[in-house]
């Protein structure tokens, strides 16, 4: 499995909705995410509406593809899409920064 982090914004002041959303996830959504092999998943929020996103994976791109083709996830894409900060709104879903591993023990 490889390790994938990502960061992302939401508004600041809809903290409080985005994480009541992913409280009470859709279980459709969360079983497309177990299909997809997404592992090990966790979202943390910085202060500012800042996110971090990890996840473990054997293929993030796969993941990632498969996600696509699935309707759930186009109505959860288009559902979240008021949370989040971008710089260009005609991307679904978060405008995500993938991250570099420098280090990693186990």
């Amino acid at each position: 499995m490889k390790r994938y982090g990502f960061v992302y914004r939401v508004k600041p002041e809809m903290k409080a909705e985005y994480k009541k959303s992913h409280d009470e996830i859709w279980p459709e959504m969360a079983e497309a995410i177990r299909w997809s092999g997404i592992r090990n998943y966790s979202i943390f929020f910085r202060g500012d509406g800042t996110l971090f996103a990890y996840f473990e994976c054997a293929d993030a791109e796969e993941a990632f593809a498969y996600m696509g083709r699935q309707e759930v996830n186009a109505r959860w894409q288009k559902a979240m899409d008021k949370f989040f900060i971008k710089t260009d709104p005609a991307i679904p879903g978060p405008q995500m920064e993938a991250l570099e591993e420098v280090f990693h023990q186990d």
